[in-house]
């Protein structure tokens, strides 16, 4: 059976958007669907990494992976503090 390879720019492409998605889910307090998107996104990153880099493209692929780390590591911290967004 083939594993369904998902375009270089549609993976990107939905990084960019469960980025958005999550900063609007933290917004309305809606911790619960932001973690479930912050792992679909992990999801996203993990396949895009298995794909053979493109020329150049090694910089970019890294401050995208650090960025969604930090972000992570924000919301991590955020979620517990005691008056965390709602």
């Amino acid at each position: 059976m083939n594993a369904l390879v998902i375009g270089r720019n549609v993976l990107i492409d939905g990084v960019l958007a469960a980025t958005d998605k999550i900063v609007n889910q933290v917004g309305r307090g809606d911790w619960q669907s932001a973690d479930k998107t912050v792992a679909d996104r992990r999801v996203l990153l993990e396949q895009l990494a298995k794909q053979e880099p493109q020329a150049g493209e090694h910089d970019f692929l890294r401050a995208l992976r650090d960025a969604a780390s930090e972000s992570e590591a924000a919301l991590k911290v955020m979620s517990q503090a005691p008056n965390r967004p709602r």
